[in-house]
């Protein structure tokens, strides 16, 4: 779902088409629904037919694989925390230990190994990466390889609030796409007729 104040920024994205850079960064407050940009660009380059909007079709294989949580080529990298909440705790039971509210080392170099492996469909690989800021500057550097000698065929999508706490370099490596807080009465008017679904996706980033 692209939220309406984004909807240009959608619009240049799709026109870019094979120009898409390797690397993009989307910069903005939080609450502004670049999570929800971030994964959109990602069902339409995954697409084997997207629509004349740009959108992904929604029917195609890769895209029944996406919609299912079951995409081989599509890397959700995102803090511990985000993950356990996402799939809930089991009842009764006391976790471990706290689930990291960082995008940890360890979570980087098994996507390194991942991506020297040919992608499923041998063409087009995404990468999500959110929130950007998670990382520490170990980390950073690690990501910051893939970034500088990127896999054939994949893109990076970094989203972030806090784009002054990334590596100056790691800013460098992306196209950076900075995103303004819509008005407030267009937003008001946005949420008064959205659903909890939509309302829950914005508050992502």
């Amino acid at each position: 779902m692209i939220h309406p104040w984004l909807q240009p920024t959608w619009t240049r994205l799709v026109e870019l088409g094979e120009r898409l850079p390797h690397a993009l960064l989307f910069v903005g407050p939080a609450g502004l629904g670049k999570r929800a940009l971030a994964e959109a660009l990602a069902a339409r380059l995954l697409c084997d037919a997207p629509g004349a909007d740009g959108h992904a079709c929604g029917q195609c294989e890769p895209c029944l694989w996406r919609l299912s949580g079951n995409h081989p080529d599509l890397y959700r990298v995102v803090p511990e925390a985000e993950t356990a909440a996402a799939e809930g705790e089991g009842e009764g039971e006391a976790p471990a230990k706290a689930a990291s509210t960082q995008i940890r080392i360890d979570q980087v170099r098994e996507l390194q190994g991942a991506l020297t492996v040919t992608g499923h469909r041998g063409s087009r690989r995404v990468v999500l990466l959110d929130p950007a800021e998670a990382m520490n500057g170990v980390t950073a550097n690690a990501l910051l390889k893939l970034l500088e000698e990127p896999p054939e065929g994949c893109v990076f999508v970094l989203v972030s609030s806090s784009p002054r706490s990334l590596l100056p370099t790691i800013r460098s490596r992306c196209q950076q796409w900075h995103f303004s807080r819509p008005e407030a009465d267009a937003l008001a008017r946005w949420a008064a007729h959205a659903d909890a679904d939509a309302r829950a996706l914005l508050a992502l980033g």
